[in-house]
């Protein structure tokens, strides 16, 4: 029997949602299409760029060019929160904060929208809490944009996953 891991593992090798490590197999093999993968990036969607980036933060637990899609003066917020946080260096503590969780996580976008200045994200998140404990979850997030920047993020999931074991229905 294969472990769930394996199994994730395996189905986001057959998936075709931005997969980070064939990005960079494919740049290895032909460096010349790293500057024209540069160039592309500029004139890919705002989405695109996020869920990327996010897939990025996950597998090398840096958070750079996620923080980078956000306006100086953008807020985050999602259900545990009393109020939205604000400004780059607070978003850049939550994704960190968010990322020490697991030893691994894995992000897989179901379905996008984008609209006149609104992106709504579909996604499943599996992988590892930091205390060894396996972990799948799914919500939805909403990213107002302005200017080719997120500027209002909000997310919205299920919390019960992360409940210990024996609290769990």
């Amino acid at each position: 029997m294969q472990s769930s891991e394996r199994i994730y593992r395996d189905q986001a090798q057959q998936d075709d949602f931005f997969d980070a490590d064939l990005t960079d197999a494919r740049l290895k093999v032909n460096p010349q299409a790293a500057h024209a993968s540069s160039h592309a990036k500029s004139s890919e969607s705002l989405a695109t760029r996020f869920m990327q980036s996010l897939q990025q933060a996950e597998a090398t637990k840096t958070v750079d060019s996620l923080v980078e899609l956000f306006a100086e003066n953008a807020d985050l917020s999602n259900l545990a929160m009393h109020e939205p946080i604000r400004g780059k260096e607070a978003i850049r503590q939550f994704w960190q904060n968010y990322l020490s969780v697991f030893e691994q996580i894995r992000s897989h976008f179901t379905h996008t929208s984008e609209g006149s200045g609104t992106i709504a994200l579909e996604w499943t998140s599996e992988g590892t809490l930091s205390s060894g404990e396996p972990i799948r979850y799914r919500g939805v997030s909403i990213l107002e944009t302005q200017a080719g920047q997120v500027q209002h993020f909000r997310t919205y999931y299920d919390s019960a996953a992360f409940l210990p074991q024996g609290a769990k229905a």
